[in-house]
């Protein structure tokens, strides 16, 4: 178990590269995170629209629209709602990886653990978590109020809705994937993702599938790139569960994905892939920047210093998924 493990004894960083992916491969829920990092990864990401953070009355809180959030645990709620946090589940935050995770140090446990995540009841079951802090974020909760800071937009040739905020981003994403797809730029295999996107899917008010909570295309702050033809491959580990019961266990290899280039140039612009996540949605990138100043501030702190000029910046390019707990590896599966 890692617990008997003589960490006291082990480089700082070495620790810090454990615990990244031991929280990549179990997803940490917010309270078992320290709270000061979460909300000032926040504060960086948000900076026009988060005014402080700040410790007060026993918790941290980071203040925005005029309101204040407190930790609470990790469940981000509104000064009138903390005395019932009991009540709310703890936000997730992952640690988003540097590369895609190789079902090949999967453990059996892990494995069994993935299956049971993916399975209907569960899914359905997890709970919700208080949303008046992303509302605050991104225009609202209701429908009407999301629909009205939609705009109508168009990326690599296809017309798509989605919301105000990333729209800029969004145009320079689609820029930077036609240039690197020009013949001086050796763009041969984008130009060939470029042809082949069948359509592009954003905003579409819906719950996540099997559950009763809001997915981000509902922000329209999700899209999906699908292909006209996928080879045969996997792209979506539910589609793939109804087709094999080890569909967590396709290597990447077995899976469509975007060039990889064209994963870094959403990246650069706060975008999450979702094919880097154990239920793999290789389609499907979604606005996060508050991942990536997570990842940059833990690099940070492993060297003890943050540099606050580059807190927007994704993550540098100090490896910190190269090293796994034996648990996990599962020796002697």
């Amino acid at each position: 178990m890692l617990l008997n493990r003589p960490f006291k004894i082990l480089p700082r960083t070495f620790l810090l590269t454990l615990l990244l992916h031991w929280c990549f491969l179990f997803p940490a829920p917010a309270e078992g995170l320290d709270a000061e990092l979460v909300l000032r990864a926040f504060q960086h990401s948000y900076p026009e629209k988060i005014d402080d953070v700040f410790f007060t009355d026993g918790d941290w809180v980071i203040r925005a629209g005029g309101r204040n959030f407190f930790w609470a645990g990790g469940r981000l709620l509104p000064e009138a709602l903390r005395a019932k946090a009991e009540s709310y589940s703890p936000q997730v935050f992952e640690v988003y990886p540097r590369s895609v995770p190789s079902p090949a140090i999967y453990s059996s446990r892990y494995v069994e653990a993935l299956r049971l995540q993916g399975g209907a009841e569960a899914r359905r079951n997890r709970e919700e978590h208080n949303r008046d802090f992303q509302a605050l974020l991104f225009g609202g909760l209701s429908r009407r109020e999301i629909e009205s800071r939609l705009r109508n937009s168009e990326f690599l040739g296809k017309k798509i809705v989605v919301h105000e905020d990333i729209v800029p981003a969004l145009e320079r994403i689609d820029d930077a994937i036609r240039k690197m797809a020009s013949p001086e730029a050796g763009g041969g295999e984008i130009s060939s993702f470029i042809a082949s996107v069948g359509q592009v899917g954003a905003y579409n008010w819906r719950a996540i599938r099997g559950t009763e909570r809001r997915s981000y295309h509902s922000w329209g702050l999700a899209l999906d790139i699908q292909p006209n033809k996928i080879g045969g491959k996997a792209i979506y580990w539910l589609w793939e569960r109804s087709r094999r019961d080890d569909w967590m266990l396709v290597p990447p290899e077995d899976r469509w994905s975007p060039p990889e280039r064209v994963i870094e140039a959403f990246e650069r612009e706060g975008f999450v892939w979702g094919g880097k996540w154990a239920l793999y949605d290789n389609m499907h990138f979604e606005y996060r920047p508050e991942l990536h100043e997570i990842n940059r501030l833990l690099a940070a702190s492993s060297s003890g210093a943050v540099n606050p000029e580059s807190a927007r910046l994704p993550a540098s390019g100090q490896d910190l998924h190269h090293l796994y707990p034996d648990d996990i590896i599962g020796r002697g599966k």
